[in-house]
């Protein structure tokens, strides 16, 4: 078969559809043609059956046509299939039972014959019964059941995915929730040192709060005497304000009088330039005069007429000359008689500014006070209205209560009851509120209730299958959340064990590398929680010579000593190809360098570091050295030195 490409087809029986009931017929009737190969072309496979070798098969072609229908109903109707089986099943006709196959079986030919649901198959002078005596279901059937399990393999197969997502899901909301619960750890202690910060306020708050009900006691008091000072301040206010009214009317005055005098020294002012350009023209023609004498006098030979005529005009000039400074006397005497007038009135201006200044602080803390009592007056008055407010309220609570009252009363007398022996029959823990949603509940579940369903039992029955089926399924979810259940036990326990043990390792070797690298002290790591699921891991550090309490009081070199024995130990445990440090040793010293060198030195036996560094300890222990240089500005190069060939260089 193989060899005639036959052994992948499909059989008969995989495409038969029969009415339910007529399984067993058809199978009785078709037999080992169940089990026929379905091909679409007998002609494309005729020239490849010579290859069979003492192999039995049995072959169907595509149906092409259909035979007309027969008077009696045929076993072929109830067939669905698309391979053509008419030759195999024509001349079957059906029956419903055996009375009506006898029956009809006179009116058959030799070649026709009928057949019944419990496959009595009658033919004209035969009868053949088939019975499944191993109880089994036929071919057909199990055809049948077969494509329904394929149905729900398939479903099943969806399930699982849904579940394998729904597993994801899960996942990814579990570990969200780790992440939640770590921020609300630390929102905790964040409300915690809140917490304790605002009973430290409310203890303050509780302080300041008694000392200011001390402090309003004080204040109710002071209003009180404030009261009794409104009276006898308004009379002091009065008189203010009639002194207010005077001072304003000096200060008019003096303000008339201080422009008066300033025009009045702007005047002298003027009068004073005038002098003063009088003088400097009398005292240029004097130096005028002087040089006329000095050329007179240096000039002998001038006549003795000229020389009187400009004496006499000297002594004319010297008389000009004190006729000016006497006026000059005369201007300046009434001057500073004005300007001490001004300073006199000046120090009476700012004596009537300060008793003004005083006069108007008194009269603004009297406003404010004022103000102060008005405000308190109007938050009287406001409580005063919220009261009257209230009272109005309970007025119309208690109308209401007596209409309510009235309204029970009637309904009670419509029904016959007495009022009375309600209450005494009434129960101590009755709620007419509870009572009336209770009504209104009831009230609510027989609308809901409707008209009478004549079909429900039908709709019941539905429902009892469907909640059948939905508690299989429930029961199928069930079994798989309890299996997903203990993969997750087992993954945890799991996790627990491969964590415990890498910590373990992590905390040996820190534990051994931390005293190499810092030459004494002792550090390792120590769990923060119990569970190992939800743990953090703390670093706990003491170099030789120090008690820290935490990691965070090492200095810088400290900390990267710290942190290179940590990773240290974590290659010893999953080495790496390679590690690649960049500048760990910048902030150490040179005793803490060599150490440093000596166990990058020892780890490079496991591990291939490369490492950046600008230490010369450091670079001792390298194999190859590369590094850039720039010897035209802007233009970078690599420098690559072999420290084995430079060592043999140097030595030859």
């Amino acid at each position: 078969m193989e060899q005639a490409q036959l052994s992948d087809k499909q059989r008969l029986a995989e495409f038969i559809e029969v009415d339910p009931g007529w399984e067993s017929a058809v199978e009785t009737v078709l037999g080992t043609y169940l089990e026929a190969i379905c091909i679409d072309n007998l002609e494309s496979v005729m020239p490849k059956l010579s290859a069979l070798n003492n192999e039995s098969v049995t072959l169907l072609e595509a149906r092409k046509s259909r035979s007309k229908a027969e008077a009696l109903p045929r076993l072929l109707d109830k067939v669905q299939t698309q391979w053509n089986i008419d030759a195999l099943l024509s001349g079957v006709f059906c029956a419903e039972n055996t009375e009506s196959a006898e029956a009809l079986v006179t009116q058959l030919e030799d070649y026709q014959s009928i057949i019944t649901p419990e496959s009595v198959w009658l033919g004209p002078g035969w009868l053949k019964i088939v019975r499944r005596s191993n109880g089994k279901s036929g071919v057909l059937q199990r055809e049948k059941e077969l494509r329904l399990l394929k149905q729900r393999q398939t479903e099943l197969q969806a399930e699982i995915t849904n579940l394998e997502k729904q597993l994801g899901e899960s996942e990814n909301n579990l570990k969200n929730a780790e992440q939640q619960r770590e921020g609300l750890q630390q929102q905790d202690e964040i409300l915690a040192n809140e917490l304790s910060a605002k009973s430290s306020e409310f203890s303050a708050q509780s302080a300041r709060f008694e000392q200011q009900q001390h402090r309003l006691n004080q204040v109710v008091i002071e209003i009180e005497d404030i009261t009794r000072g409104i009276s006898e301040n308004a009379e002091s206010i009065a008189e203010a304000e009639v002194l207010k009214e005077q001072a304003d009317t000096k200060t008019q005055e003096l303000d008339q009088q201080k422009i008066e005098l300033e025009q009045s020294n702007q005047a002298i002012q003027e009068k004073n330039q005038q002098v003063n350009q009088l003088l400097a023209e009398a005292r240029q023609q004097v130096h005028q005069f002087q040089a006329q004498i000095a050329a007179l006098q240096t000039s002998e030979a001038a006549t003795m007429k000229q020389l009187e005529r400009l004496q006499t005009q000297h002594q004319q000039s010297d008389e000009r000359i004190v006729e000016l400074e006497k006026k000059l006397q005369q201007t300046l005497t009434p001057l500073d008689d004005e300007q001490a007038k001004l300073k006199t009135l000046v120090a009476t201006k700012a004596q009537l500014d300060g008793t003004l200044k005083d006069a108007r602080t008194q009269m603004e803390t009297t406003e404010t006070e004022i103000a102060t009592l008005s405000e308190r007056h109007i938050q009287v008055q406001r409580d005063l209205e919220k009261k009257k407010e209230n009272l109005d309220k309970i007025r119309f609570e208690q109308q209401d209560s007596v209409v309510r009252q009235q309204t029970v009363t009637e309904q009670l007398k419509e029904i016959d009851a007495d009022a009375e022996q309600v209450l005494t029959t009434l129960p101590e823990d009755s709620n007419q509120q509870g009572w009336k949603t209770r009504v209104e509940e009831l009230t609510a579940q027989i609308e809901r209730l409707g008209t009478i369903n004549l079909s429900a039992i039908e709709e019941y029955q539905a429902q009892s299958e469907r909640m059948d089926f939905l508690t299989e399924q429930h029961n199928d979810l069930t079994e798989a959340l309890n299996t997903l259940d203990q993969a997750i036990s087992k993954i945890d326990k799991e996790s627990r064990q491969r964590f415990k043990e890498t910590f373990d390792k992590i905390n040996t070797g820190l534990q051994a590398k931390f005293p190499k690298l810092f030459g004494g002290g002792q550090a390792y790591l120590e769990l923060t929680e119990r569970d190992l699921l939800e743990t953090g891991v703390n670093i706990i550090a003491r170099p030789p010579g120090k008690r820290n309490s935490s990691i965070h009081l090492l200095s810088g070199g400290e900390k990267a000593l710290t942190a290179v024995a940590l990773v240290f130990s974590i290659f010893d445990l999953n080495p790496a190809p390679f590690c690649l440090l960049d500048e760990v040793d910048a902030p150490l010293d040179d005793a803490n360098v060599v150490r440093f060198s000596q166990m990058v030195e020892d780890m490079s036996q496991s591990v291939q570091f490369l490492f950046i560094s600008h230490n010369k300890v450091t670079m001792e222990i390298a194999k190859q050295l590369a590094g850039v240089t720039m010897r035209e500005p802007g233009v970078s190069r690599m420098v690559a030195v072999d420290i084995e060939e430079a060592i043999g260089l140097v030595e030859s």
